[in-house]
């Protein structure tokens, strides 16, 4: 089971997440989108990356923008093994995915699908004809685009993406200690992401991981995993 962990802004932070339990680690490298004080320095992403490649965890990069090269630019500075397209007012095309790869040789792609009703299932349908992951999450904001609203949302067209895709999917959306078990027994992903109930959060967008929620999110879903064949 692929447990992640966002959003990781320090290198000691990212250590302490690798050490809770997080086999994925993504991050905001510094652009012109989302939240200003959730970006990260490319020094310190290219410390983080080089430190989780050390240790075996995959290396995620959270693109914001809706402009297309703009996305494109934040894979190349950054060089994570997945980038998270997460724009609130653009999605990736098969055009788009085509052109990245040519650009980005090596980096998979992973979309983020806002989940609301069923028509978010003929959504993921067509993304996963050209991504390499799917990413389900809750709501939709400029300042941080699909995501990062600490709510859940229907499980049951969840569900029915995971069974209707072809490509890994992660669950998201409000996920904690708390429902990250039924999350899983009723979704059955290939893995479960947490942000807002695995962080302390602070004034103006800072924040910072509440290591030992990690550690026990972790646990649960692993063992759950395990339990499940996941």
């Amino acid at each position: 089971m692929i447990k992640q962990i966002y959003s990781i802004r320090k290198f000691d932070e990212a250590v302490e997440t690798m050490e809770a339990g997080a086999n994925n680690i993504g991050l905001v490298p510094m652009q012109n989108a989302g939240v200003p004080a959730h970006r990260v320095p490319l020094d310190v992403v290219e410390q983080i990356f080089r430190e989780a490649r050390k240790r075996g965890v995959t290396c995620v990069s959270i693109a914001l923008s809706n402009i297309p090269d703009e996305i494109i630019q934040i894979a190349k500075e950054s060089r994570p093994d997945i980038l998270h397209v997460s724009g609130d007012q653009y999605a990736a095309t098969e055009e788009f995915a085509s052109e990245f790869r040519r650009q980005c040789p090596g980096i998979k792609l992973m979309q983020a699908v806002s989940v609301r009703g069923k028509e978010s299932i003929d959504e993921a349908i067509s993304y996963s004809k050209y991504v390499d992951y799917i990413i389900l999450d809750t709501g939709l904001a400029s300042d941080t685009g699909i995501g990062a609203s600490g709510k859940t949302h229907d499980w049951n067209v969840s569900e029915a993406i995971v069974n209707a895709v072809n490509v890994p999917v992660i669950l998201a959306g409000g996920l904690g200690v708390d429902n990250v078990e039924a999350a899983i027994r009723k979704v059955k992903p290939y893995g479960v992401d947490s942000l807002t109930k695995t962080s302390i959060m602070g004034e103006n967008g800072n924040m910072r991981k509440n290591i030992p929620k990690v550690k026990e999110f972790c646990e649960i879903a692993e063992r759950v995993g395990n339990e499940l064949g996941l």
